[in-house]
């Protein structure tokens, strides 16, 4: 999956136009009681982290109220 995860990021990369992702957020609640569901939410956090990485932008939506985490202004 991390493979898969590492293409996604790459095609993300060579995309000429812009480019808006969408994914849920699954690391915030409590610890999946199955190990499945707690790889599902490690790998989840894994691409999200990724994809973070190599955007101008991103964001947080909570009840409809966007969140900025990163934006083309600030760099850290």
């Amino acid at each position: 999956m991390k493979a898969e995860i590492l293409a996604l990021v790459e095609q993300a990369q060579l995309y000429p136009g812009h480019l808006i992702m969408v994914t849920n957020e699954v690391g915030s609640g409590i610890v999946p009681e199955y190990p499945l569901g707690r790889m599902y939410r490690d790998l989840a956090g894994y691409m999200n982290q990724a994809v973070a990485k190599i955007s101008s932008e991103v964001f947080l939506v909570t009840a409809g109220i966007p969140i900025e985490l990163k934006s083309r202004e600030h760099r850290l």
